[in-house]
């Protein structure tokens, strides 16, 4: 989905300014066996945060995340806008994207919204009313968000996904 009239407000732009910062979590949290990390990448005067490796399904896992927290810190109100853009580059595969909010008690409910992540830097717009709840019956209430992930998650494969910048737009 590409917009090109929309206001956009940067959450991560490690090339404009001091930014957020990716954290790396995997299903080893929970016993599986999946590896992997985030990375900072310089490439063509451009700089951007990598997260690679593999997805194993064995003992129960599936998942390797880069993820940005303490978003209820931020001066946004995130109900202020329509959804999160991110830049992305990828190795041709779907990734998700998914959001915490407050209203969320156990660590595997979320809302989320699955993209496809091309070899080419590409941006791509994520309205809030298309993620979907995962293991809770609460809707998405942007005001409550405070933590949002990538991920490669689901199936055995090599991840390899680059954001260059994300953010919110109206």
């Amino acid at each position: 989905m590409q917009h090109s009239t929309h206001e956009m407000f940067e959450i991560y732009n490690p090339n404009m300014h001091k930014s957020q910062t990716w954290r790396f979590v995997s299903d080893q949290v929970m016993g599986g066996v999946s590896q992997g990390q985030v990375n900072v990448v310089t490439d063509q005067n451009s700089t951007f945060h990598c997260l690679s490796g593999q997805v194993s399904l064995e003992n129960n896992g599936g998942f390797l995340q880069m993820q940005l927290v303490n978003l209820d810190k931020l001066a946004i109100n995130f109900s202020d806008y329509l959804g999160l853009y991110i830049e992305v580059k990828g190795n041709s595969h779907n990734y998700n994207l998914h959001i915490r909010t407050s209203q969320l008690w156990l660590p595997w409910q979320s809302f989320r919204s699955e993209f496809y992540a091309s070899n080419e830097w590409q941006r791509i717009f994520l309205p809030f009313d298309k993620f979907k709840s995962y293991k809770t019956l609460s809707k998405l209430n942007p005001k409550k968000i405070n933590r949002l992930g990538i991920l490669a998650i689901g199936e055995v494969f090599q991840a390899d996904i680059c954001i260059r910048n994300f953010g919110v737009y109206r």
